[in-house]
């Protein structure tokens, strides 16, 4: 009889326990998540900051969380347990164990290895109870989103077109000289103004003599990123390692242009079903919101680059760079109608190069999928 009462009272304290534990235990269970920085480049490291905390009075003497993420935000090895993965996404656990009443803390360093703009879309938490009988789990939202900027690509991986872009670039003639570029030095004639006069030469010769002046106007570039696969119907997205290795280039040509005082655009078929395009790109600013536009720019692309370049306003425009994973005629079609506007053009393609008498056609490898491993 004694054995019988002793069976029955386990079995009460136990169900007593399951009963409690499932109905109050995950209910009373906090879970929140922020990180140190929205915005960064490829390569940096943000920190997750994870807290769970138990505001009820029954222990939770195993705690186990599964944060959804991208697998291009790579955890760390000291603060991450191996991460599985799903697809494009990988799910991260923790474990933890509270007492009544009590938090945790715990803070995961993150490296961000492609540009792009990711969620943390939920986290799914589970609780055992003390005899790890009756386990309780929810799904948490979590809400969170860095934006990871594009880098600029090597310059050795892509060698630059023989006439790299600058601000001002002297021409034949043009309305007004250039007083910013001198070319020498001419007798006076009665028409210039007094502060033209070189004073030095003038002493020299024994007769007034004006500085001589070039002329010279402002170069602007366009990029142009054909994000077609092929020339087929339907109409397909290019293979994400040459729309990673077009953007990355891209921010090369543009960081370029705005460093050199050049002013430069961005135009390209995929991204909306009509194409995407930035303004004109002068300052740091300007740059930056470029940057945004393309850690954005998904893999997608319904326009026809043919039927794009019909409608890309080029007016303005002195060079064209078109980045292409394929050449085919319809590129070429569209550099000489560039051509016969007087626009200088350079193609880059990760794909078969083809020679033109119109433009230089370069090779630039394909980017690497292969995820780095966090520090």
């Amino acid at each position: 009889m004694e054995l019988i009462a002793i069976i029955i009272i386990v079995l009460a304290v136990v169900g007593a326990q399951a009963l409690i534990f499932g109905k109050y235990a995950v209910k009373k269970l906090s879970y929140t998540a922020y990180i140190d920085k929205n915005e960064v480049y490829e390569g940096e490291t943000v920190q997750l900051t994870e807290v769970v905390e138990n505001r009820g009075i029954v222990p939770l003497p195993w705690v186990k969380t599964e944060l959804c993420a991208s697998r291009w935000l790579v955890f760390s090895r000291n603060t991450s347990a191996v991460q599985t993965s799903g697809g494009d996404n990988t799910f991260i656990p923790g474990v933890f164990s509270l007492g009544a009443r009590s938090r945790c803390t715990r803070i995961r360093n993150i490296k961000c290895v492609k540009r792009g703009v990711f969620a943390f879309e939920n986290t799914v938490i589970t609780a055992t109870d003390m005899l790890g009988i009756i386990s309780s789990s929810r799904s948490e939202a979590v809400k969170l989103t860095v934006t990871v900027l594009p880098t600029p690509c090597d310059y050795r991986q892509a060698e630059l077109s023989y006439d790299e872009p600058v601000g001002e670039i002297l021409v034949s003639r043009f309305i007004n000289d250039d007083p910013f570029f001198t070319a020498g030095s001419r007798e006076y004639t009665g028409r210039e103004p007094l502060n033209r006069i070189n004073w030095n030469y003038t002493a020299a010769l024994g007769h007034i003599m004006v500085r001589k002046n070039e002329y010279s106007t402002s170069r602007s570039v366009l990029v142009v990123m054909n994000m077609q696969r092929r020339r087929t119907a339907p109409v397909t997205a290019a293979d994400i390692r040459d729309t990673e290795a077009f953007i990355k280039l891209s921010t090369a040509i543009l960081r370029s242009c705005v460093t050199s005082g050049c002013r430069c655009a961005f135009a390209t078929n995929g991204g909306t079903a009509s194409g995407i395009s930035s303004g004109m790109i002068v300052t740091d600013e300007h740059y930056e919101s470029a940057l945004r536009l393309l850690a954005g720019l998904p893999d997608f692309c319904e326009n026809a680059f043919d039927d794009f370049t019909k409608d890309l306003n080029v007016a303005g425009f002195t060079d064209v760079y078109v980045l292409t994973a394929y050449i085919d005629d319809t590129i070429f079609d569209f550099t000489d109608r560039l051509n016969h506007k007087g626009i200088t053009c350079a193609v880059y393609t990760t794909g078969e190069i083809r020679q033109s008498d119109g433009c230089q056609v370069l090779h630039i490898p394909r980017y690497s999928l292969a995820v780095q491993e966090a520090v």
